[in-house]
């Protein structure tokens, strides 16, 4: 079975409307983890300063078959086109304890 991994950055606004987006098409599990700094193409650095958590990004990411990898591309882009955000898929060559 070929497995992915799926890496989403997204503001922390839209966290948790993410992660049921994921769990309607089909993935169980997940880790996030709150962004403290970065560097993008777009934007330069971004450090995490804000008071509020919403003003802060989040990583989250999963391992999910491919078919499983498909419909959250299909159904995860548009949604982040809307407000923004980043995803990225790779192959996963040795995965232990994921069940």
């Amino acid at each position: 079975m070929e497995l992915l991994k799926i890496e989403i950055i997204i503001s922390n606004t839209f966290l948790q409307d993410l992660i049921q987006k994921l769990e309607k098409v089909g993935v169980h599990g997940y880790t996030a983890i709150e962004i403290f700094k970065g560097k993008g193409i777009k934007k330069g650095e971004q450090l995490s300063e804000g008071l509020l958590p919403t003003t802060r990004n989040s990583l989250v990411f999963t391992v999910s078959t491919a078919e499983i990898t498909q419909k959250v591309i299909e159904n995860i882009q548009p949604y982040l086109d809307d407000r923004g955000g980043l995803i990225i898929t790779s192959r996963v060559i040795y995965a232990s304890g994921l069940s």
